[in-house]
């Protein structure tokens, strides 16, 4: 153990994580191809920090669990 608090998001900030993910997840669907990629980038990101807070969810889906 190093004896440091484990950092966690609230609850708050983990709603709006899953907000953003849900926004990013509708531009990825963009017919403009470099809004498109970018959020498929960003939701690649979103992912990790989603996976780091332990959110339960299936990726590129709206199926929260």
């Amino acid at each position: 153990m190093t004896g440091y608090a484990k950092p966690e998001l609230s609850k708050s900030e983990q709603e709006r994580l899953r907000r953003v993910y849900d926004d990013l997840q509708q531009l990825a669907a963009s017919e403009v191809p470099a809004v498109a990629a970018a959020a498929r980038a960003a939701l690649a990101q979103v992912h990790t920090a989603l996976n780091g807070e332990g959110l339960a969810y299936e990726l590129y889906s709206k199926n929260w669990k």
